[in-house]
């Protein structure tokens, strides 16, 4: 598959082939620094845009993205925003300031480097198991089979639990509708007339969540050094349950984004550089113990994860002002949005080289010139920075490595254009591919 870039402005085109992946006239500024670089001269750092009934304020100037991302006194990050209690509810996601801080707190022996160090081999076994069951008949929608996967593994390898297979399913399903309908929820807070069908559709999917939490912890084997995630958020709060209901739905909902957008965007990559596949799978067999695999053992593999975030990743982040405030100038009001793009950062050239090229080499070890995987932001920054970044850097390598391994992918519809949903985390529509066994 081949990426059509006459539908991003300002890109150099590359010749059609198999699929092609167009962006909606709303991403393509997000993706195109040239667009960023223009508005920045001729508006200035910050500019009123609209989005949907509101107007949010964009960022043009890199120089403050950090500043703005990262301020927590001035700016409110998207989880506490009243337009999404139903989402957030008392979990970690909906908490502010110091209550958000001490929550972390609690979460982060869960992720210490000695636990860190079980979740490679860990995630390769759950891996094996979940792709045991995809059919070799029939073309998949790796969107919906990705999402499934980032969520077994979340369910077994950070919240030492399991569920049914069909329930992963749903979840799954859940996941898709949860996540356009949070990004929607959001961008159309100051409009009262939210449609109905996409209310009804979250409603369900959140009590499809709700239960599979419920399963979720009912089914919990804590660890025997009693710090697992589960164990030490029902330590903190032994008096109230419900509050690690929350936690989990919360942690379940954000730790699935990132990881599924990424391994279904890797199936993208694969498909159109098939001899990547090869690669991956002599990597993983060249290890010193391939049946434990370890992310520092898979440089190729974390690259490639590297690569396809910075090409595919959320393409922005959004804030909203506590009090009014003047940012690069420009008077923002309280609880106006304001955009930060990432994804035109990813490709700027000044910070690249061939932007628009797929590349995982450029950050291999001793690649030059060297790039920061900091640049990335591919967990947010300051504050709300994730923080099971760490356990998806262990684990996601590590799982594009086994599906590799154990399956050869191939696009099902070649030429087929391939969409970009719009959700908090960007993922691929229409890829449907055949998943052989190797």
């Amino acid at each position: 598959m081949s990426v059509d870039r006459t539908a991003c402005p300002g890109q150099p085109s590359v010749p059609p082939g198999e699929g092609m992946l167009t962006h909606s006239r709303a991403l393509r500024f997000w993706l195109d620094p040239a667009n960023l670089a223009a508005r920045l001269e001729q508006a200035g750092p910050v500019v009123p845009t609209r989005t949907g009934p509101a107007t949010a304020f964009q960022v043009n100037d890199p120089a403050l993205l950090r500043k703005i991302g990262t301020d927590e006194d001035t700016f409110r990050f998207w989880g506490p925003d009243p337009s999404l209690r139903d989402f957030t509810e008392d979990g970690v996601v909906g908490l502010e300031g110091a209550a958000h801080r001490k929550r972390r707190a609690v979460m982060r022996p869960a992720f210490s480097a000695s636990r860190l160090t079980t979740l490679g081999p860990a995630a390769q076994a759950r891996t094996r198991r979940l792709l045991a069951g995809l059919p070799a008949d029939r073309p998949l929608d790796m969107r919906m089979e990705m999402s499934r996967l980032a969520c077994g593994l979340l369910v077994s390898c950070v919240l030492n639990s399991e569920l049914a297979p069909d329930t992963l399913s749903r979840i799954a399903a859940a996941r898709s509708t949860l996540s356009s309908g949070m990004f929607w929820r959001y961008a159309l807070a100051p409009w009262p007339w939210v449609p109905v069908p996409r209310r009804r559709a979250c409603r369900r999917a959140l009590a499809e969540l709700d239960e599979a939490v419920r399963q979720l912890l009912a089914r919990h084997q804590p660890h025997p050094d009693g710090r697992d995630l589960v164990s030490v958020l029902e330590a903190a709060t032994p008096e109230n349950p419900r509050v690690v209901q929350r936690d989990v739905r919360a942690l379940l909902i954000a730790g699935m984004e990132t990881s599924a957008s990424t391994l279904a965007w890797a199936c993208y990559e694969l498909g159109r550089h098939p001899h990547y596949q090869q690669a991956l799978r002599d990597e993983a067999d060249a290890a010193p113990d391939p049946s434990r695999l370890q992310a520092d053992q898979l440089p190729l593999a974390t690259a490639f994860v590297q690569e396809v975030t910075r090409l595919h990743g959320i393409p922005f982040l959004v804030r909203r002002t506590r009090h009014q405030t003047v940012q690069g100038g420009v008077r923002i009001p309280a609880g106006a949005v304001v955009t930060l793009p990432l994804g035109a950062l990813r490709r700027d050239r000044d910070r690249y080289r061939d932007p628009d090229a797929f590349d995982p080499k450029r950050w291999l070890p001793h690649a030059e010139p060297p790039p920061a995987p900091t640049a990335l932001l591919a967990y947010g920054l300051g504050p709300r920075y994730c923080p099971g970044a760490a356990a998806a850097d262990a684990m996601l390598p590590v799982a594009l490595a086994t599906l590799a391994g154990s399956r050869t992918l191939r696009p099902a519809r070649p030429n087929r254009k391939i969409g970009m949903s719009l959700e908090l985390t960007p993922t691929p529509k229409g890829l449907t591919m055949y998943a052989t066994p190797h």
